[in-house]
């Protein structure tokens, strides 16, 4: 990441700064991976971002079946914003609302941290 003998940037080190912070090396690492080798960047950020603001343990259990994944929690989360995400996209920035959204899912509970997720 930094060349030896300087207080340089790597090229790969200088991709890695150009990404927003994951809140770890080894997330930020996979976020680049996933953008530039298996088009998957996307899911990637998703998860990354909600992981970042989120305390799985407790919040898993609290969210409804229909989301749950037997993949596993990552791919519960996934279930989740790919659900939000979906209908963000699907109407008019304006009407877009996340407290109704939430309510209607069966998320209120994590709205903030979806809220959060999404704002990254």
């Amino acid at each position: 990441i930094i060349k030896k003998n300087s207080n340089e940037f790597t090229t790969y080190g200088k991709l890695l700064a150009k990404l927003p912070d994951f809140g770890s090396l080894p997330m930020t690492r996979c976020v680049l991976a996933a953008l530039r080798t298996y088009t998957c960047g996307r899911d990637i950020i998703c998860l990354a971002s909600i992981l970042s603001v989120l305390n799985t343990t407790n919040l898993l259990k609290q969210i409804p079946q229909r989301f749950k994944s037997s993949d596993g929690d990552f791919m519960t989360l996934l279930n989740v914003m790919n659900e939000i995400l979906l209908i963000k996209q699907s109407v008019r920035r304006q009407l877009f609302n996340l407290e109704r959204v939430c309510e209607a899912k069966g998320l209120s509970h994590i709205k903030h941290i979806i809220g959060q997720a999404l704002s990254r």
